[in-house]
């Protein structure tokens, strides 16, 4: 190998080492940026970032930031902060009842109808979450799970439940089942007056 190549050897495997470094970094910075773009949950509405806290606030003063919000009726700021609790203290029931909510404020139910059931999963006896499934049951249609949640609600909430939110439930029963009623006496006229045109 004559000494004239040998130079060239060394200038292309830089110039090849500091373009695959350039590549490798770009795609690290890309990964970087994007990161929060793949992590971010397509329930999770953008807020102003302005009218968020520091990423390092601790979860008892996310939780009643939180709850702030809602009574504000900012559901995407909330949103936000029950998402940042929920990723500090993901054994917390509470919290997916809460973002449950938050998205059923927001229009999502189906996102809302999954940390309802994710929150009964983690804890059967979380009256409120069943609240919540009852009111994503009634708006997919489903009568009878709608039924089913809402009595679970009134058994588990028990005395200790806010006498307004019983209220409700009962009210909410006694229309379901009357809607229910209808549906049924309408099938089977329906159902008797095809047998008669036969």
């Amino acid at each position: 190998m004559s000494r004239g190549r040998f130079p060239r050897f060394q200038q292309a495997r830089r110039r090849y080492l500091g373009a695959g470094l350039l590549l490798l970094g770009l795609v690290v910075l890309g990964g970087w940026l994007l990161s929060d773009w793949i992590t971010q949950p397509d329930y999770l509405p953008l807020a102003r970032e302005s009218s968020l806290p520091p990423a390092a606030t601790g979860v008892g003063e996310l939780f009643e930031l939180a709850v702030e919000r809602m009574q504000q009726r900012d559901y995407p700021a909330a949103l936000q902060l029950w998402h940042r609790v929920l990723l500090q203290s993901p054994e917390n029931p509470q919290v997916k009842v809460n973002m449950g909510f938050t998205l059923i404020e927001l229009g999502n139910y189906a996102a809302a109808g999954d940390f309802f059931s994710s929150a009964v999963e983690q804890n059967p006896y979380q009256a409120n979450a069943y609240y919540g499934l009852a009111l994503v049951s009634e708006q997919a249609g489903d009568l009878e799970m709608a039924l089913g949640a809402m009595r679970s609600y009134i058994h588990l909430a028990g005395a200790d439940q806010n006498e307004r939110f019983l209220r409700r439930a009962r009210a909410a029963l006694w229309e379901w089942e009357e809607r229910l009623t209808a549906a049924r006496e309408a099938e089977a006229d329906s159902g008797a007056a095809a047998d008669a045109a036969q």
